[in-house]
């Protein structure tokens, strides 16, 4: 009898083992997701993208190519092809793709001057881009690419003030938030700078949701800091902004606002380890969330030319209120990253 009780308690300690695994298949840990991180190297001149495997802590490089310059990039997961930014043959910066199948390349876009800020919807059918139009220097819109018809659409096309600094697109409420500001506005302040030889000053910027299709849903916030990443919740209530204390300044902030209260909560500080805190995102539990920072040399001080000692990417725990470093890349600069969920 002892011994019949002793076999079916440890039959069910193993159902509920195996159920607990069963169960949580979907329910994956924020911390364990696949990561995508685009490199640039200034030395060698070439961006590497690579997965990275926070279960295994493997990373493996997928692609590389010379480049002048900063890209960002898109992946698709669905079908192993990799959307980034190049310079073509007239000077103007052109979104492509490589099919990491065959290592085919191919230019999709003719029309911008520019293209940057590369980010692809959780169906993995639509590109978003920050773009400058062919007849404009700086006055930047959103821009989507259809990948199944080939068509592009420019959002707010004909608004010659209204410029883009920055987005983010989050798959888990199909929903992007979108930082823009007024060049008429942020002009004006470059003049009184050059014309009274005073400090700058962060000009204001609109924090506003949009759908994938280019409506604007709901404006979040004005906020004037010099913004250096913003991110939606997954459940949109709530959105975290990094910013820089100055232009040339090291010392960043994080802080999230709550969209229906408007109320503002204070997250992370930079420090001697996390200088020019970056491209913060929301992970899809709203856990914590991803950023990107430089490791600077204290003795040398910081300059905002010179290449970080390290850049790192890195993951802060809300609720702990504890900073994990989870990627690094020595004398180069992570340019922009991307995960399975977020």
């Amino acid at each position: 009898m002892k011994r019949l009780t002793l076999i079916l308690i440890i039959t069910v300690m193993i159902c509920i083992v195996f159920s607990k695994k069963i169960f949580s298949i979907n329910d994956h840990n924020p911390s364990e997701s696949k990561l995508y991180i685009n490199v640039f190297g200034p030395k060698s001149l070439k961006f590497t993208f690579y997965h990275f495997d926070q279960s295994q802590n493997k990373s493996k490089v997928l692609f590389s190519k010379e480049t002048t310059d900063f890209t960002a990039f898109a992946y698709s997961e669905r079908t192993n092809i990799l959307y980034f930014a190049d310079v073509i043959s007239d000077h103007t910066i052109q979104l492509f793709e490589n099919d990491l199948n065959t290592n085919q390349m191919k230019q999709l876009t003719t029309v911008f001057h520019n293209v940057d800020f590369i980010q692809i919807d959780k169906a993995q059918r639509i590109i978003f881009m920050r773009v400058l139009l062919r007849d404009e220097l700086k006055n930047f819109h959103m821009a989507t690419y259809n990948l199944d018809t080939q068509k592009i659409q420019i959002w707010d096309e004909d608004n010659k003030d209204s410029s883009i600094l920055d987005f983010n697109y989050n798959p888990n409420n199909n929903q992007l938030i979108v930082v823009s500001f007024s060049e008429d506005e942020d002009q004006k302040k470059l003049d009184e700078v050059n014309k009274n030889q005073t400090k700058l000053q962060p000009t204001k910027y609109s924090l506003d949701i949009y759908d994938i299709e280019g409506q604007k849903k709901k404006h979040v916030a004005d906020v004037e800091r010099f913004i250096s990443g913003a991110s939606l919740a997954p459940d949109a209530s709530s959105v975290i902004i990094s910013y820089d204390e100055a232009v040339d300044s090291p010392i960043s902030h994080v802080v999230e606002i709550d969209i229906k209260t408007k109320k503002v909560k204070h997250l992370l500080d930079s420090s001697n380890i996390y200088s020019k805190i970056r491209s913060v995102k929301y992970d899809e539990k709203k856990e914590g969330f991803y950023f990107l920072s430089s490791f600077i040399d204290e003795k040398k001080g910081y300059s905002i030319l010179e290449i970080p000692k390290e850049s790192v990417l890195s993951y802060y725990d809300i609720k702990k209120n504890k900073v994990r470093n989870v990627w690094r890349a020595k004398k180069s600069v992570i340019v922009n990253y991307s995960a399975e969920h977020f």
